[in-house]
């Protein structure tokens, strides 16, 4: 018979394969891994993103291989292939779905989207890649591309990796943020302790550090790390994969995993509904005690359980997950020395240790957490917005900073590592922008995207771990200190600006939630969720591009102030248009 084989030869570069069918993997190209063999889809990109040449994607019905040579690419497939060009960086997802962003300025915010997928978020991935051989390869993203930093680090990294995968959105994303949340439910059930930990780190040897004590630089204090940061984070990720993906077999099939995980939270709740939660996000800041973010985000990640557990109609741990989210509500609002509001400062403090100190520094994410958990009593909602508003200088200065008076912060509660914990981080700004979300203010989220995106087109889209040190701490000229080329600012500059923004949200109850936060009127479509919307000074079109009915849920009240919220069924390819009223 007649070789069928075609040979195809490309320009040198960044490669990336797609792999399997009933569940996909992608297999970046680095260093090490020259040759990649896949089916389907491979994409060629050349090495800068600024560059005159096109990148490529190839497409075979068959078997594709790529072999990195001397001068390039060889790619050899299975029967005569497709060749398409796009720009440097594609605006596509790895699937193909294009993303169109026809906005005042939207070239730069669809520039920097496809600069981080394509430089950040996608060579993280080695599952079949360098950590091929690992122990537990499944689920195992890195979160640096230029350290010594090894390991997947499920108690804190995950959460970020996994928005910034939702946000995108293809089809790959998913297998991949499914596969995360598999591998920090497997974690947790093998606890060598029985009390469902989540690992700080998971390393290429197998190695799992369920338990991370750090000192203070002056040697005097010490506090766990994440000590249950991974709990609570996985039922936020289960809560979103699932309102996604309409998987409710997947959550029932693991849904005691799940109340695992929620388990090893409920172990530090004393009789008064006080988490002691040690260090939460902040790995270099010793909080050894009761810790403001960890209460506020426990309340609303077993809010979201409690959600869940309603799809399975399992009504008894439904209500017993409200009893405890309302619990631990009605003492995070509780004033001091027993809760964490402060009556006489108007705030919420950062941390309480165990002799029963306070720590307060201004913490941002300590006083805005309350509000979007729906925590907060009125009067304190109206004291946080003032206290944004009167430190917002601080608060923005990248975006966003961790406390407004960070050079206050004592050698006791710094970590021995330094104090670079205390600057701009990525982890911050997704929450951060979320208030800003909840204020209905777009124009603060669209300077917010502006910057990262300036930032990441003058460094080649390839961002450090920590931002604006540069006037307190490590004076040194650099606008970032910590790891380079890390996972942060990309994923989380693409949840914000596809879920905060643009405002394209899963929900359990239809297929998408529309909830733009726009400043400028434009068209937005995004090909892996199905959505074209054109805002206009009038009304606002929504069309479904997907080849079945869906429900949409569709709020305009920050387009068209007033307007109310409605719910929309579109015919597959059909289209609505809204005329913004008020009701």
């Amino acid at each position: 018979m007649p070789d069928t084989r075609s040979t195809l030869d490309l320009p040198p570069g960044p490669a990336f394969m797609l792999d399997g069918d009933e569940e996909l993997f992608v297999l970046p190209s680095d260093a090490d891994h020259g040759e990649l063999v896949g089916r389907g889809r491979c994409w060629f990109l050349p090495e800068s993103p600024t560059s005159s040449e096109p990148a490529w994607l190839v497409e075979a019905d068959g078997a594709i291989v790529a072999r990195r040579t001397g001068t390039g690419w060889r790619v050899e497939t299975d029967g005569p292939p497709t060749r398409t060009a796009h720009r440097p960086r594609p605006h596509a997802d790895v699937t193909g779905a294009p993303f169109l962003l026809d906005l005042p300025g939207g070239e730069l915010l669809a520039d920097a989207f496809a600069g981080f997928y394509w430089g950040t978020m996608l060579p993280s991935v080695i599952e079949r890649t360098a950590a091929k051989d690992y122990p537990d390869a499944d689920g195992y993203v890195a979160s640096t591309l230029a350290s010594t930093y090894l390991g997947t680090y499920p108690d804190v990294d995950h959460e970020f990796q996994i928005k910034g995968r939702l946000a995108w959105g293809s089809r790959l994303d998913l297998d991949v943020v499914r596969r995360m949340i598999e591998l920090q439910l497997r974690m947790m059930r093998e606890d060598p302790t029985g009390l469902w930990r989540d690992p700080c780190a998971v390393q290429p040897d197998g190695t799992r550090e369920y338990h991370v004590r750090r000192n203070s630089m002056d040697g005097r204090e010490n506090a766990v790390m994440f000590l249950v940061t991974g709990n609570i984070e996985v039922l936020e990720s289960i809560w979103l994969y699932v309102a996604r993906t309409k998987d409710v077999a997947w959550l029932a099939a693991r849904i005691h995993d799940v109340e695992g995980a929620a388990s090893g939270i409920e172990e530090y709740i004393d009789a008064g509904g006080r988490l002691w939660g040690d260090v939460y996000y902040e790995d270099q800041v010793i909080k050894d005690g009761r810790e403001t973010m960890a209460q506020a985000l426990a309340v609303r990640s077993y809010g979201l359980l409690a959600e869940l557990e309603d799809l399975l109609h399992r009504d008894d741990r439904a209500v017993a997950y409200r009893a405890l989210r309302d619990r631990l509500a009605a003492s995070l609002r509780d004033p001091l020395p027993s809760g964490w509001w402060d009556a006489d400062e108007l705030r919420f403090v950062d941390w309480v240790d165990r002799s029963g100190r306070v720590h307060d520094h201004i913490h941002l994410l300590a006083n805005v957490l309350p509000v979007l958990a729906g925590a907060a009593d009125a009067e304190q909602e109206r004291a946080v917005e003032a206290l944004v508003q009167r430190e917002l200088a601080e608060f923005q200065r990248f975006p966003t900073f961790l406390s407004a008076r960070i050079a206050d912060y004592t050698d006791s509660e710094i970590g021995d590592g330094g104090p670079y914990d205390l600057c701009a981080a990525g982890r911050y700004w997704c929450w951060d922008a979320a208030y800003w979300w909840h204020r209905r203010d777009g124009r603060m989220l669209r300077d917010q995207l502006d910057r990262v995106a300036a930032q990441g087109a003058a460094d080649g889209y390839v961002m450090g771990e920590r931002y604006d040190m540069d006037h307190v701490y490590y004076v040194d000229g650099s606008p970032w200190h910590g790891a380079a080329h890390y996972y942060e600012y990309p994923c989380v500059y693409s949840w914000v600006l596809v879920h905060d923004y643009l405002g394209i949200r899963p929900a359990l109850d239809v297929d998408l939630v529309i909830a733009p936060r726009l400043t400028e009127v434009g068209t937005v479509e995004l090909g892996a969720f199905g959505v074209r919307y054109t805002h206009a000074a009038d009304g606002f079109t929504l069309e479904n591009l997907a080849g079945s009915p869906r429900t949409f849920r569709v709020d305009l009240s920050a387009l068209h102030p007033g307007a109310p919220e409605r719910v929309v069924e579109i015919a597959a390819g059909g289209a609505v248009v809204l005329d913004g009223a008020a009701s």
